[in-house]
């Protein structure tokens, strides 16, 4: 096992890209990495590192083995998977990623259930508004709203679930006049906005045509949970998944605007989907949460 655990050194330094990334990672210190990358290249006969490069690029030799590590590394990883589902017992570790309104308003009221009927899983679950690549960071699920076209991984949907324009009961009695889409520019909208992104919201017109809005938000925020918290105040006008209002919608705290008309920020392929790795031997612990949330969020919509 030596061997191997020198390979994911190996991969691991070129995933993060340094030495200490790597090092925190793996729970090693950087002097400890080193040596075994130096170690690695000794026995190989081959320089693996180009130690010049402030960002630990490999050589033409280490990218070659780099390739055929990582295959490596994924087919034991296939093979201790198949040996822990002979078990039959989903257990360890499960990463798991989302964005903060869905990590909230979603998935936070379904993790104690899942934790009795799973205890030996150990859930990590962070939080956060920056798209992650699973391999990049250790992820085993990312839970997304809207579709992803994330090539090598699959896509599951978990819920069909709308972007629905919502807004406080007292900002409708204020702004009454919201009649159709064309309104929207002219009152106050509460928008979700990535760096340098230009907002605008899509909506299909009875005709079945598709039109853009361009919208200059009196709030703009990278968090759907900070965007609904201030439609629920009485800030304006918001556009956000149906999945993390259903609740506010029921108990009068928010009421849905133009529900004859479909609403999109970006596609209206809308839902709840989990990511996660592509894999002959699917973890069981990734298998028991994704049917578990999938489960879950249909008994929601019965």
């Amino acid at each position: 096992m030596k061997a191997l655990d020198s390979l994911r050194i190996f991969v691991a330094t070129q995933r993060k890209g340094s030495l200490s990334a790597a090092a925190r990672s793996l729970s090693l210190s950087p002097a400890t990495i080193s040596r075994r990358i130096s170690a690695l290249e000794e026995e190989l006969g081959v320089q693996l590192v180009d130690r010049t490069s402030r960002n630990l690029k490999v050589t033409e030799a280490g990218q070659a083995f780099l390739e055929r590590a990582e295959a490596m590394l994924e087919l034991m990883s296939e093979a201790e998977q198949a040996v822990h589902n002979a078990r039959q017992r989903p257990e360890g570790r499960l990463r798991v990623h989302s964005r903060t309104h869905i990590g909230l308003r979603v998935l936070a009221p379904l993790l104690p259930r899942f934790s009795e009927l799973y205890p030996d899983i150990r859930v990590e679950l962070e939080l956060s508004e920056h798209p992650i690549n699973l391999v990049e960071h250790d992820f085993d699920v990312d839970i997304r709203t809207g579709e992803s076209n994330d090539s090598g991984f699959v896509i599951k949907r978990l819920q069909s679930s709308d972007e629905v324009l919502v807004a406080s009961p007292a900002f409708v009695k204020t702004y009454s006049r919201i009649r159709h889409p064309t309104d929207l520019p002219q009152v106050r909208c509460l928008t979700y906005r990535r760096e340098r992104e230009v907002i605008t919201w899509k909506y299909i017109d009875p005709a079945g045509e598709q039109q853009e809005l361009a919208i200059q938000g009196v709030l703009s925020a990278n968090n759907g949970e900070l965007l609904r918290l201030a439609a629920i105040g009485g800030m304006g006008v918001a556009l956000l998944s149906e999945a993390t209002v259903r609740d506010d919608l029921r108990d009068g705290s928010l009421v849905r605007l133009l529900p004859e008309y479909r609403f999109a920020v970006r596609a209206f392929s809308n839902g709840v989907f989990a990511v996660f790795r592509q894999s002959r031997v699917l973890p069981l612990k990734v298998r028991a949460f994704v049917d578990y949330v999938a489960d879950a969020l249909r008994s929601e919509t019965r």
